[in-house]
């Protein structure tokens, strides 16, 4: 069975998205290029597949693809998936992308259950609070800025109980960002 991995920017204290997950406070992540390419390296010797939520999907290929760097060749050249309510939306602007629409827990569940390496999910805050809810998520690998905004929006916002997670890593940055890996 392949496993989902949720990557995401966050910032010290734990929120990933201004309040009404607005992406337009990301203006918390410290660019680091080291960081960054350490991430790519580490994708390529795990992951074949992008999960993204349409919006997200949209905000990433408006930057991705106009990007010269590790990263984005990565995510450039990987298949990607939209998970989507709309059986509709347009997902050709962006090479290497299929469509699965309806119940984004249920279509995640088949690809998880498919041949293949890990998948990596890049959300947004919806998204990725439908896979932890459906139980799909198996590893969580954080992108800590260290910013600390005081409201916004988290992940793990409408947890139903308490969740352990055990920690496989760490790393840390001259920037002040610090890469943590988590496993449920």
């Amino acid at each position: 069975m392949r496993s989902l991995i949720v990557s995401c920017n966050v910032t010290v204290d734990g929120f990933m998205a201004g309040l009404g997950n607005d992406l337009a406070s990301l203006d918390f992540i410290v660019p680091d290029s080291e960081q960054e390419n350490a991430l790519a390296a580490r994708f390529r010797e795990v992951a074949d597949t992008i999960v993204f939520g349409r919006q997200t999907f949209l905000d990433m290929e408006a930057y991705w693809t106009k990007v010269d760097s590790d990263m984005a060749a990565w995510i450039n050249a990987t298949p990607k998936v939209v998970l989507s309510t709309d059986s509709g939306a347009d997902v050709s602007i962006w090479n290497n992308t299929t469509l699965a629409a309806g119940d984004g827990a249920e279509r995640v569940r088949r690809l998880k259950a498919s041949e293949g390496g890990g998948l990596v999910m890049f959300g947004g805050v919806q998204t990725i609070r439908s896979m932890i809810a459906a139980d799909l998520v198996d590893e969580y690998w954080l992108k800590i800025s260290p910013v600390a905004v005081g409201q916004g929006s988290s992940m793990f916002a409408d947890l139903p109980e308490r969740r352990s997670l055990t920690l496989r890593g760490a790393k840390g940055y001259p920037s002040g960002m610090l890469d943590v890996t988590y496993a449920k």
